[in-house]
């Protein structure tokens, strides 16, 4: 039974009341689970269990069953992350996207903990990120195109009809299997590539690298192994290397700067990491685990970012047929200013 008051039970009957409105194909008994310990998180802002099992909003547990009740969850093969968050995001892209914007989605993969690596693509808002599906293995190297793909699709089938999507990755990610999957879903795309890449130009060939010494900046229907793409290239005065960027319309200097975007899901890893949760501090050990630990910190990233945030009008939003209990997914940010965690709820009224 959780607790009736205080600022934890507060924002945990919040977070349980949205999910309850929500299609995430989780089990009855799950949902307040995953509330519990988001409020939880929320407040500690920490991964350590120790800390969470200390203001559990739970009254009818000793200590050593609040440690059993947050082990069960992460170990639940029945909470399945990328099917919980099936519903948020068809309407945090429909949010972002309202007045005909191209929704930026970014791919990228950092070190969670010692040999585990978290594969990530998270969706631009303001200047940071906020995630959208994740996957975990076991390795020490980067994540290959397949589990890319399996990742990718995925997401692709949340995504409403008609929302423009571009995507973003940096040059680990920039192989002509991803540049591929890119076109044949219709997305656009600013891909970083590797200076060591060979291209079939105008007849001839040339290296990535060869092209942006000779001063190149631009290169229209490039061969890149099996598919034919445009490429911008941008070396700016004091930056040690060039932008090198695979891109699916007719390079221009802003279209090749257009993958500075990619850098808000920097900014979400720190809230992840070391300004925020210290999610490298976990002892999780399984991969399946490490995933629903990153699901209960991303419903607390949510609600972090909804603090601070000014609501819209309703002439430009219009009035919403349901009160929802997760305002910030309908406000609109000035978060590139301040961090996630630079905010603190407030729920103690």
């Amino acid at each position: 039974m959780r607790e009736t008051k205080g600022s934890v039970s507060h924002i945990a009957q919040a977070i349980e009341e949205d999910l309850r409105s929500r299609n995430t194909g989780l089990q009855k008994p799950h949902i307040p689970a995953l509330a519990d310990l988001a409020a939880s998180v929320l407040m500690c802002r920490s991964v350590n269990t120790s800390e969470w099992r200390s203001i559990l909003p739970r009254t009818d547990c000793s200590e050593k069953a609040k440690e059993h009740y947050i082990s069960r969850f992460l170990a639940n093969p029945l909470i399945v992350p990328i099917r919980v968050m099936g519903g948020f995001v068809p309407e945090i892209l429909q949010k972002l996207s309202a007045q005909g914007e191209v929704v930026v989605l970014m791919l990228d993969q950092s070190k969670v903990c010692d040999c585990f690596e978290c594969l990530m693509v998270s969706v631009r808002f303001g200047n940071r990120a906020i995630p959208v599906a994740w996957h975990v293995k076991e390795t020490e190297g980067a994540i290959g195109f397949l589990a890319q793909k399996l990742l990718l699709n995925a997401v692709a089938a949340m995504i409403p009809a008609g929302i423009p999507i571009m995507l973003s990755a940096d040059r680990f990610y920039g192989t002509a299997n991803l540049i591929e999957w890119c076109q044949k879903q219709s997305w656009q795309y600013r891909i970083r590539l590797k200076n060591n890449l060979i291209l079939t130009h105008q007849g001839g060939e040339i290296t990535t690298g060869a092209a942006a010494a000779a001063g190149i900046t631009s290169l229209c229907e490039a061969q890149l192994g099996k598919v034919t793409t445009n490429i911008g290239i941008i070396h700016e005065k004091g930056h040690p290397e060039p932008w090198i960027i695979a891109m699916n319309v007719k390079p221009t200097e802003a279209r090749t700067l257009d993958y500075g975007m990619r850098w808000g899901i920097e900014a979400l890893f720190s809230d992840f990491k070391s300004k925020g949760f210290g999610i490298t501090q976990t002892h999780l050990r399984h991969a399946s685990r490490i995933e629903r630990l990153i699901l209960i910190l991303t419903i607390a990233i949510y609600w972090a970012v909804s603090a601070g945030m000014k609501p819209m009008s309703h002439a430009s939003q219009g009035t919403p047929k349901k009160k929802t209990a997760l305002p910030g997914l309908f406000l609109q940010a000035r978060i590139e200013k301040t961090p996630a965690f630079g905010l603190y709820i407030c729920a103690n009224s």
